[in-house]
């Protein structure tokens, strides 16, 4: 996302809660793909070039708002052999925006992004690999990182949007058991490890 404007001003973030909610009031009208940026600033009562200053687009709003709901970062524990890439979920933030989350994970278009996105981690995350092993190893991490990603974020929101039918702690660690296997198997290559917030 490309933010233009700091977020530390209380004025930018005045403007940006009312861009969002602008969305999310256009969303009970009109599919994502139907609203525009004019129907955006219109709902909001900002003028275009506040909403340029603020975000690129329209998807940019969305971006940041789960940002603030998950993050993934490479571990930074130290002496570990096999580099862990920490999924963490601000189940806080989730719960005291759950409608709106909701709203968006419903998204058809946003749920692509969102996996979009996640699928550009491993690419980039194996960078460091690059040239420290072989071509089948290379391939086998790569693959079985988009697939603990993809999957855990996949179960996760699941679980979220069907309004939590097992406490967390336990769905995080099924998320962590199910990612196991592969992290024995494969003991010089990252795992996903799920935490929560």
């Amino acid at each position: 996302m490309s933010q233009k404007v700091s977020s530390g001003n209380r004025q930018v973030k005045r403007t940006r809660m009312w861009i969002f909610e602008a969305l999310m009031l256009l969303l009970e009208e009109k599919p994502y793909d139907k609203i525009g940026v004019s129907d955006i600033t219109t709902k909001a009562g900002i003028a275009r070039q506040t909403f340029y200053r603020n975000y690129s687009g329209k998807d940019d709003i969305v971006s940041e708002y789960l940002s603030d709901t998950i993050s993934l970062e490479p571990e930074t524990k130290k002496g570990d052999r096999q580099g862990n890439i920490v999924l963490t979920f601000n189940i806080k933030y989730m719960l005291e925006n759950r409608d709106n989350i909701k709203k968006m994970l419903s998204i058809v278009e946003i749920e692509h992004r969102i996996r979009n996105e996640a699928k550009e981690f491993p690419i980039t995350m194996m960078e460091q690999y690059r040239g420290k092993l072989s071509a089948a190893e290379y391939l086998l991490c790569r693959y079985k990182l988009y697939y603990q990603l993809i999957g855990c974020l996949q179960a996760f929101f699941d679980w979220f949007i069907n309004d939590m039918p097992m406490p967390v702690e336990e769905v995080v660690s099924m998320l962590n058991a199910l990612n196991i296997p592969s992290a024995v198997m494969y003991r010089n290559l990252p795992n996903i490890v799920v935490r929560i917030q």
